[in-house]
């Protein structure tokens, strides 16, 4: 899988960070990730004429430090990008392990934290690096690396080298101007219905509808994370009724579900009908937001991931295959308030944890009510209504 690791590593570098000439790549990796994290730095170092720093950690703790030159005199450094190339956790649910922030990291279920006063400064990204633990994940027991590059490959486009770079580009200014026609509707709530669900929701107006893409306040951006396909409405935890089934499995603490039935009123779950209940139970009582809503997440059903059958184990990855409703915490990035003081009379969950779940089908739709009373279709068979896109 030599070539998918190599096209893996121009994938992150050209289309998630867009690294630029001149630019100080640092990538932070374990002893894990350490073969593939020289070919992303060698990558980097000979697109920006300038030495990547390539930092091995474990367990927290540097371990050493390496600078990667590129071929050719290197040029004067114009600023600096992070990247954080991750390998998959394996987790295992113990009724007794307490619900800290090492464990919820471990199960992919820590919100991020929200600091207001610390705003993105520098382009920055995570990307899984392949490994047996995570491909044992994704298809059981036996399940090979190649396996988990091909369906990876398939899933992010990054095996097609007549993708057009400027693609990226392309994609963040349609998913920029979807946020702003959106925010232009002045939406006071929504209504979602499909075979699977029936939900009213409320957007919170203390943050804005936005996108997993990044935009600078230099006007350089990147993805954090691709594939990026979200539309993502924050949401008041106060408010909020209805029913939903998931469609798609998810990862649930150390295991993948494949199917919930939950139910909501004033924002909170009141029922949540699963396979097993006691991941249910201690997620409920992490603390007193978790079970409120934080989120309605929009992926059209018609992109690259759409419905791929599998959960790859990580939030981020998986919520680009549909539509999902989030409880939990809310994203920091979104947050349109400069006092943490203000998040709570706004209606935005601060909870210590987050959990994403998949409701989206091609059969779902959402109406929007606007201040002025009009109703608005703006997502009709799993996708945005025309005037949306």
């Amino acid at each position: 899988m030599n070539y998918l690791a190599d096209r893996y590593a121009h994938y992150i570098v050209h289309r998630m960070l867009r690294l630029e000439e001149g630019e100080k790549l640092t990538v932070n990796a374990d002893e894990e990730s350490m073969e593939f994290s020289h070919k992303v730095a060698h990558e980097a170092a000979e697109s920006t004429g300038v030495a990547v720093s390539l930092i091995s950690i474990e367990n927290g703790r540097v371990q050493s430090a390496d600078e990667i030159e590129p071929s050719y005199p290197a040029r004067e450094a114009r600023g600096n990008v992070m990247l954080h190339l991750a390998s998959f956790v394996t987790s295992e649910f113990r009724e007794d392990e307490e619900n800290d922030a090492v464990s919820l990291q471990k199960h992919r279920l820590l919100a991020d934290p929200i600091f207001l006063d610390r705003r993105i400064s520098i382009p920055w990204a995570v990307a899984y690096v392949p490994t047996a633990s995570w491909a044992e994940y994704v298809y059981g027991s036996g399940a090979t690396v190649d396996q988990l590059y091909i369906d990876l490959a398939s899933y992010l486009g990054f095996d097609d080298e007549d993708e057009d770079f400027d693609s990226t580009r392309t994609l963040e200014r349609s998913l920029a101007m979807r946020c702003m026609t959106l925010e232009k509707m002045k939406i006071k709530s929504l209504h979602l219905e499909s075979p699977s669900l029936e939900l009213n929701l409320y957007p919170s107006s203390g943050a804005a509808i936005g996108t997993s893409a990044v935009r600078l306040d230099s006007g350089r951006f990147f993805y954090p994370s691709l594939p990026c396909e979200d539309i993502i409405f924050p949401l008041d935890y106060r408010k909020g009724d209805g029913w939903f089934k998931s469609t798609l499995p998810f990862r649930f603490f150390d295991k993948s579900f494949q199917s919930v039935d939950v139910r909501i009123r004033d924002g909170r779950i009141t029922r949540f009908e699963s396979e097993d209940a006691k991941y249910v139970k201690r997620f409920l009582n992490i603390d007193d937001k978790s079970s409120a809503l934080s989120e309605l997440i929009l992926c059209e059903n018609l992109t690259r991931c759409a419905d791929f059958p599998l959960s790859f184990g990580i939030p981020l990855l998986d919520r680009m295959r549909t539509s999902e409703i989030v409880f939990g915490g809310v994203s920091p990035e979104h947050i349109t308030l400069k006092d943490e003081n203000e998040l709570d009379s706004y209606g935005l969950n601060t909870s210590f944890a987050r959990l994403e779940i998949p409701v989206g089908s091609r059969e779902l739709c959402v109406t929007a009510l606007l201040e002025d009373g009009r109703e608005e279709l703006i997502y009709e068979d799993g996708l945005f209504a025309s005037e949306i896109q």
